[in-house]
């Protein structure tokens, strides 16, 4: 071996190495991202189904806070700081009205020098008031 190629291996390992890492952090951050986005989604749905099923004819009418907190339970995995819950009846609350849910995360990012701080999940679920 030359004289000059001293070391040449640890520079070209420790290239391949902070690229390595990066993709690894990058596989797990979109990985993250993917069960806060089916996280949200969920509840979104099960909020809706629980405001549907408990319209103003049920005896139990579901309340925004009610749906709210349907919503959040569902989201335990996620910190519950950075959820929101939107609930809209429409026209109201009664039989055959629409209730939708829209279900807000601000999804904090590990990689917060190559992407903002946070990224914004939305998820929206409409069903039909059966009671």
């Amino acid at each position: 071996m030359k004289r000059s190629e001293r070391g040449s291996t640890l520079v070209e390992s420790s290239l391949v190495a902070v690229v390595f890492l990066l993709l690894l952090t990058g596989v797990v951050e979109f990985s993250r991202l993917g069960f806060a986005y089916n996280d949200v989604t969920f509840a979104a749905q099960a909020a809706a189904r629980f405001a549907a099923v408990r319209g103003s004819s049920s005896g139990h009418p579901a309340s925004a806070a009610d749906v709210q907190a349907a919503a959040k339970v569902y989201t335990n995995a996620l910190d519950n700081s950075k959820v929101t819950v939107d609930t809209r009846w429409s026209p109201d609350n009664n039989p055959g009205g629409t209730v939708q849910v829209t279900v807000t995360y601000r999804f904090p990012t590990l990689l917060s020098a190559l992407a903002p701080d946070s990224l914004t999940i939305q998820t929206t679920s409409a069903s039909i008031v059966s009671q």
